[in-house]
């Protein structure tokens, strides 16, 4: 199709005048309709003649956009035909952004934060830190820490490769927090329990500590798991490469606790709760 085809510009210009035609019809049912309703109202001579008025400018103000849109029409078919058949620059296309309109200036809503943080009592600072927590759990996560609710430590464990004399700092992280926790609190995506971890902890929901010899058959499933056994034997089939694990334990941290009993506590446990596995011993 070719955009400076004069007959594809005609036929542009007729749709163009058809629709226009269209909006000139409604605009006259709309006109007869209420010329007939206005006639039964008081004072309908004076509303009569004001609608006529209004009529008669609505079709001026369409009758000259129709002729404005045919000149348009008429002046890009004949900048086509110029200059031996080159094409006439086509006009940019014009994107309109619309952004929602802010509540309030930042400065209005920071000088509202400082003025809440100066009236609130502390139940109410608590309720503010847990709620903005809250928004940025998912489903999986909130059933992960009601597993923890329990304050049972549980195995993690951190993969890294290296030289054999490399000093930690020049390890690479291969994999991170590997756990088998998702799984057992009946996470939906349980294969995603490192990343899970790795937000909780950084939202300081949970907190990590030293190996627990009491956690062996733990760490011993986590390490020898296919994916774990795969990775290990990538990183020593290259030279010099060594594989390095590390040993953690993996709890509730006490602003998880507080916004475990916050939010219910133990009379949400018996919904929330996952598949039965194991509890490891606590500290």
């Amino acid at each position: 199709m070719n955009p400076n085809d004069p007959k594809q510009d005609d036929s542009s210009a007729g749709r163009g005048l058809a629709i226009n035609d269209g909006a000139v019809a409604n605009a006259r049912r709309a006109g007869r309709f209420a010329a007939s309703f206005l006639s039964r109202l008081p004072g309908a001579d004076i509303a009569q003649e004001q609608l006529r008025k209004a009529e008669k400018a609505l079709f001026a103000t369409l009758k000259d956009r129709m002729e404005r849109a045919a000149e348009d029409e008429s002046a890009a078919g004949e900048g086509a035909a110029a200059g031996n058949g080159a094409k006439a620059p086509r006009k940019p296309k014009v994107e309109r952004t619309y952004m929602l309109p802010l509540p309030q200036p930042p400065s209005r809503m920071f000088a509202d934060l400082l003025q809440q943080a100066v009236d609130q009592s502390k139940p109410q600072a608590y309720d503010y830190l847990f709620a903005a927590i809250l928004r940025e759990l998912v489903p999986d996560e909130a059933r992960i820490i009601s597993f923890l609710s329990d304050g049972a430590r549980h195995a993690l464990v951190q993969l890294h490769s290296g030289t054999l004399l490399g000093s930690a700092q020049s390890r690479t992280l291969m994999m991170e927090n590997v756990n088998a926790v998702a799984k057992n609190a009946g996470a939906s995506l349980h294969e995603s329990g490192h990343y899970y971890i790795g937000r909780l902890k950084r939202l300081g929901l949970i907190e990590f500590g030293p190996e627990d010899p009491q956690l062996l058959v733990q760490y011993q499933l986590l390490e020898n798991s296919s994916e774990m056994r795969q990775t290990i034997a990538s990183i020593e089939s290259r030279p010099r490469q060594r594989a390095k694990i590390t040993r953690e334990t993996l709890r509730l941290s006490v602003t998880g606790q507080q916004l475990w009993r916050a939010c219910g506590g133990v009379s949400m446990q018996p919904k929330l709760s996952g598949p039965s596995a194991p509890k490891a011993d606590s500290r």
